[in-house]
């Protein structure tokens, strides 16, 4: 008789390995020197807090419950607030602001505010993440309270191999004061930009507020201005952790053309065949606009790939359609930021992950059109 060996039993009932992750790591690798300067010297740190509820320490700190279990507190009530996996709270107070980290089981989270964040007058203006891909494709992932969104789905979220470690990336990086509702006070545009495809139901306002945020400097999901060295300096340092602690594989889910653009110069790579095919055909869509005379900054050619989901196909302007028939099969970028759907990115890191090539295939043949 063969037993199964337990030794990846007992992996995946401890805390994930990046949780190890060190404060001074994250000060040191993962916040960059214009975010350090806006945020100021640390001038005290709070006692680490352990935190079972989603509350959070003050407003917009708040965690989530994505699987929404019912617990008992004390007393016997049953509450929908308490986590099933409680959290580790750090708190360090800035010159100018403040820096949240955060650890559960599966990920480790810091977040970055200027402003009083105790009188409620902070603002975001950084986070950054790593999270242990393990659970992913079950309802297991959505028991980490420090997630925005949910990871649960069989189809888009599994894991890109069975052996391999691998952790996902997230970043987030904007300058304090910039937002466009604060600049201009339209907060539709705001919304717009933030997320365009919660606009496509209505393909008239979708077109009108396209045609304003294309004369921005602002990408899809650019709310606000981004800091200038973020993109300069987030790979190597989520890289350089993901190494330390153990893992062969470094992922992300690229949200939009640009950040697809900034994954592939990182050296990253489409789990995707038929994803990458699709993107690869966008870009030769963008070269056919450029070429009929329609010149594209970096950050419209970001909005033309966004516009392509427009529904019906003949509202998007015959010169910034990449198809020009009426067929519903035009391309669109694969993640839609409303829905599971993801388009992975990943990085071979460890000498165990060298050769691997997943290639992603989904149940619904979704791959970009």
């Amino acid at each position: 008789m063969s037993f199964i060996e337990n030794d990846s039993v007992i992996e995946r009932l401890k805390p994930a390995a990046i949780t190890a992750v060190t404060d001074r790591e994250i000060w040191e690798h993962l916040l960059t020197p214009t975010v350090k300067g806006i945020l100021g010297p640390v001038v005290r740190s709070h006692t680490p807090r352990w935190i079972e509820t989603t509350k959070g320490v003050f407003p917009g700190d708040e965690v989530t419950n994505l699987n929404g279990h019912k617990l008992r507190d004390a007393a016997g009530v049953l509450r929908d607030d308490l986590l099933r996996y409680p959290y580790v709270h750090h708190l360090y107070r800035t010159e100018n602001g403040a820096v949240v980290i955060k650890r559960d089981p599966q990920k480790v989270w810091v977040a970055c505010w200027f402003g009083d964040v105790e009188k409620g007058k902070g603002e975001l203006i950084f986070k950054a993440a790593l999270r242990d891909r393990r659970h992913d494709g079950t309802s297991l992932a959505n028991d980490c309270s420090l997630l925005d969104f949910s990871y649960s789905n069989p189809d888009y979220h599994r894991p890109l191999s069975n052996t391999l470690k691998s952790v996902e990336l997230s970043i987030y990086g904007y300058m304090p004061g910039s937002r466009i509702v604060d600049g201009c006070g339209d907060e539709e545009l705001d919304r717009f930009v933030a997320n365009p495809n919660k606009f496509l139901s209505d393909p008239d306002r979708y077109l009108a507020l396209f045609n304003r945020a294309m004369q921005t400097k602002r990408a899809p999901g650019q709310a606000m201005a981004p800091i200038p060295d973020v993109s300069r300096h987030a790979l190597p340092g989520f890289e350089h952790l993901a190494r330390k602690y153990g893992y062969d594989l470094i992922e992300m889910a690229a949200s939009y053309y640009h950040v697809s653009r900034w994954a592939t110069a990182g050296g990253y790579l489409f789990a995707s065949s038929a994803q990458e095919d699709a993107v690869s055909r966008m870009g030769r869509g963008l070269d056919d606009i450029r070429q009929s005379g329609y010149p594209l900054t970096r950050t419209q050619q970001s909005w033309v790939v966004a516009l392509q989901s427009l529904r019906p196909v003949l509202k998007i302007p015959p010169a910034l359609r990449f198809e020009k028939g009426e067929s519903s099969e035009t391309l669109q970028w694969p993640q839609d930021n409303t829905s599971d759907r993801c388009l992975w990115m990943y990085k071979c890191l460890s000498e165990k992950a060298q050769g691997f090539k997943p290639d992603m295939v989904f149940a619904d043949g979704a791959a970009g059109k």
